[in-house]
C-alpha cells in the first residue's frame, strides 16, 4: 500500500510541474524510513521532537 501511495504522490507532483517531493516521518518508525529510502528518498536532516526524532526526507523527480 505504501508503495502505491508514493507512486500516486509522485505522479500528481509531476502533473503539477513539481520536481521534488518532501516528507517527514518519525525516526522511531524505521520501517517507514527504510521504505522511503528504497524508493529513492534521502534524509535531508533529523531534528529532535518531544521524546523522539523527526526525519525530513526528499526525492528529486525526473
Amino acid at each position: 500500500m505504501g508503495r502505491l501511495l508514493l507512486e500516486r504522490a509522485e505522479h500528481k507532483a509531476r502533473a503539477a510541474s513539481r520536481f521534488e517531493l518532501r516528507l517527514l516521518t518519525n525516526g522511531a518508525f524505521a520501517a517507514n524510513v527504510s521504505l522511503y529510502k528504497k524508493h529513492g528518498y534521502t534524509i535531508d536532516r533529523e531534528e529532535p521532537f518531544m521524546n523522539g526524532t523527526t526525519v525530513y526526507m526528499s526525492k528529486k523527480l525526473a
